[in-house]
């Protein structure tokens, strides 16, 4: 008896969940805030969900699940987290969230005990240093700041044409490595030494009044922010009322949360804010066909967008999923090798690790077509497993309603 079409098709159905369930099963961890810098965390997990919905979340015959670990903005959570990794038989990979500090401070740790660790967020620029004699396990599709520090410091003096700069730094890792970073471009480009305001992470309206007097006592033109979405708004807020006019070149921290609706629309429209991106919006505007397939991607996961300006900490969603793209080319190099049938899951890691240093065939990705987006590492070639540079660095603004949009080069020259 001839089968009807609906019964053939529960068939097949019944097949590829039977295929699923029987083939191999490896783990991608997702280790990020989904505590307080949720709405970060949730856009790097929407780009990498994307991306493995895009190959049935499937690779030469091994499915791929994904682990959500929240580390809560607690360095000692993502050791845990890590730990967790070596012992787990089947993790072959972590993607980290939107902060650098649990990563700068178990970098050590993850060189040493082979934790392949993909950053699309992170832009501490020691983080994909290794020591010398490590071996480097830190790949990073996203800011680099010891490219973004210099690009700041450029806009605020060759665009913004700021005649007095200040630094306004979170007091974090983070922070820290980006005054000397920023205060060297300074020195680079014969400007005077910035004055350096540091601020706690645990900053409340008291404190953000007051680190916002003392900077109007120095009287700056321009401020570079490096903060996250709850001080900088708050920060914000304080020096639109000491500082009206003041032209504000921020750090992309204060997109990992709901920073447009924290800071009064007064503020948020008088002062002259910019904010560091990479340049999807720029590769919206050109028209980009990965970028619109993404998106549509991500309509089938739940999600509706008809732009790029739509999804919220959009970088998140566009380095999730360019990263994962690299990842599952490297996995697919991998699983290609002899040695990988009888390989244990230790071996499994560095061959994929070996394999993102060596990929040989351009990757489409949303941002740009990556060729040999990663190196072997060596300490004469620092760059090694860094995907993106300054070429890929953009400005963003937000319009009345709050959305970004792709800032003119002439906004700050006002």
């Amino acid at each position: 008896m001839k089968k009807s079409p609906l019964k053939t098709l529960l068939c097949v159905l019944m097949l590829a969940v039977a295929s699923s369930a029987s083939a191999e099963r490896l783990t991608l961890y997702l280790d990020a805030d989904f505590s307080v810098s949720k709405r970060a965390a949730e856009a790097i997990e929407l780009g990498v969900q994307t991306a493995l919905a895009e190959v049935d979340h499937q690779v030469a015959g091994i499915v791929l699940d994904v682990v959500r670990k929240d580390h809560r903005a607690n360095s000692k959570r993502t050791l845990g987290n890590l730990r967790a990794f070596q012992n787990d038989p089947q993790a072959i990979a972590i993607v980290g969230g939107s902060l650098s500090p649990p990563y700068l401070t178990n970098r050590k740790y993850i060189n040493e005990n082979g934790i392949l660790l993909l950053l699309p967020w992170s832009a501490a620029g020691p983080i994909t240093r290794a020591d010398e004699g490590d071996e480097n396990w830190i790949f990073r599709l996203s800011v680099d700041d010891t490219k973004a520090g210099p690009f700041l410091v450029s806009r605020a003096v060759n665009n913004a044409h700021c005649s007095r700069t200040a630094l306004l730094l979170i007091d974090t890792g983070w922070g820290r490595a980006n005054s000397s970073t920023m205060q060297e471009a300074f020195n680079d480009a014969e400007q005077d030494a910035p004055p350096v305001f540091m601020f706690s992470a645990g900053l409340g309206t008291a404190s953000a009044r007051s680190v916002a007097q003392s900077m109007a006592a120095v009287r700056p033109d321009c401020v570079i922010m490096l903060a996250s979405a709850s001080s900088g708004a708050l920060l914000v807020n304080e020096l639109h009322d000491v500082l009206p006019g003041l032209k504000i070149i921020s750090h992309w921290g204060i997109l990992a949360g709901a920073f447009e609706n924290q800071v009064s629309p007064d503020a948020r429209m008088g002062l002259r804010i910019e904010v560091l991106q990479t340049c999807g919006l720029e590769v919206e505007k050109n028209g980009g066909a990965v970028l619109a397939r993404a998106l549509g991607g991500a309509s089938l996961l739940g999600r509706q967008f008809s732009s790029l300006s739509e999804v919220p900490s959009s970088t998140g969603f566009v380095h999730g999923y360019d990263l994962t793209k690299l990842f599952l080319a490297a996995l697919e190099q991998a699983v290609d090798s002899a040695a990988w049938a009888d390989a244990p899951i230790e071996a499994r890691r560095d061959m994929v690790r070996l394999a993102l240093e060596n990929l040989p065939a351009p990757i489409e990705g949303i941002l740009k077509s990556y060729e040999r987006p990663f190196r072997p590492y060596s300490m004469t070639d620092r760059d090694a497993h860094e995907a993106l540079g300054a070429p890929d660095l953009c400005m963003v603004t937000f319009a009345e309603t709050g959305r970004l949009t792709l800032a003119d080069p002439a906004h700050l020259d006002r």
